[in-house]
């Protein structure tokens, strides 16, 4: 949350100085094969390991998230209404 408001810090004339994006949407953890994987996560992991740093990251109002290459349970993170709207819409403020 404090990364994200500090690198958006306004200028005299109320400018954020950076526009913070967040970047791969969320489980992604590889620089190979990009575009190709697909990862199996439990709910329980998914929502205790990997979603609790971008819910912080998107309550502090970053310009924008970038979904990840990878899939989660078979579906592309990029193609998931469920990702996408249902849980990380919910966190905008």
């Amino acid at each position: 949350y404090e990364m994200v408001s500090g690198m958006q810090e306004r200028d005299a004339h109320g400018y954020p100085k950076v526009a913070a994006f967040l970047k791969h949407f969320t489980a992604y953890s590889t620089e190979t094969n990009r575009g190709h994987d697909t990862y199996d996560i439990s709910a329980h992991d998914l929502f205790d390991t990997y979603l609790p740093q971008y819910e912080l990251g998107v309550r502090a109002g970053p310009f924008g998230v970038m979904c990840s290459y990878n899939g989660i349970n078979g579906q592309p993170s990029c193609a998931s209404g469920w990702l996408l709207n249902d849980i990380l819409r919910a966190w905008a403020p």
